[in-house]
């Protein structure tokens, strides 16, 4: 398996799924989740951006498709394979654009007290910088079509700087089926 963490980490690999851990922190990837001619479809439904000295609104950054398939084909298999009773409340495509980043953060802000995880799901590799960083050590290089999951109320999570290109991913808030926000 080709590395793609950096830090004092470890790596359980399991049949199409690493769960990646460091100190309290668990990110489980599923790499070539989507096919490459589908990450292209949704990489093009949002703009590019670039280099920006000063940040840019989120909401120019953004599109929502909460509704897209998508969405259920990510819940299907994240229900089916941790055997859970998950529903998305959000799903966004994001650019992380070129001079952009996010500080280590969790869901548990006002609005977002009932989000219990969250799922990327990256569109391109062909940027630097941007890497997947936990506050524990986790250093995640996204791939393209590679899909992560995570307790985005627990694992403090960020993106470093982008350096080169846009980064742009599908992220997805997950509730319990039960929970209503």
């Amino acid at each position: 398996m080709k590395s793609a963490i950096i830090g004092e980490t470890f790596t359980i690999k399991e049949k199409y799924l690493d769960k990646i851990s460091s100190k309290e922190d668990e990110v489980y990837i599923v790499k070539n989740f989507l096919s490459p001619e589908d990450c292209d479809k949704y990489f093009k439904r949002i703009r590019d951006i670039g280099y920006q000295l000063k940040p840019i609104p989120w909401s120019q950054r953004i599109i929502k498709i909460t509704k897209d398939p998508i969405v259920n084909k990510v819940a299907t298999y994240i229900n089916k394979r941790f055997d859970l009773e998950l529903v998305a409340d959000q799903a966004e495509i994001q650019n992380h654009n070129v001079n952009s980043s996010s500080d280590l953060h969790i869901h548990n802000d006002l609005g977002r007290e009932h989000i219990k995880y969250n799922s990327l799901l990256y569109l391109n590799d062909n940027f630097d910088g941007g890497q997947f960083i936990t506050k524990n050590g986790i250093n995640i290089k996204p791939e393209k079509g590679m899909l992560t999951f995570f307790d985005g109320q627990q694992v403090h999570h960020g993106v470093k700087k982008v350096l080169k290109n846009d980064r742009k991913t599908i992220i997805f808030w997950w509730r319990n089926k039960n929970s209503y926000g």
